[in-house]
């Protein structure tokens, strides 16, 4: 799509540590600034699902590169 690979690594990079962050309840306020929401969710330990979702982002990033 013309995208230079380095870009759409890091943009992918990105999304990853946002989606971690959302998965594992670690965002914060001071993180998110304004655009901060905090979603009603189970408590509990959801390590082995941030530990997936990051090793899928992972996946993508060595297959662009």
């Amino acid at each position: 799509l013309g995208v230079p690979a380095q870009s759409a690594a890091r943009a992918v990079a990105i999304m990853k540590a946002s989606a971690t962050a959302h998965i594992g309840e670690t965002n914060t306020q001071a993180n998110g600034g304004a655009k901060f929401r905090k979603m009603e969710t189970t408590q509990g330990d959801c390590s082995a699902l941030v530990a997936e979702a990051a090793s899928y982002f992972d996946r993508v990033i060595s297959a662009i590169a």
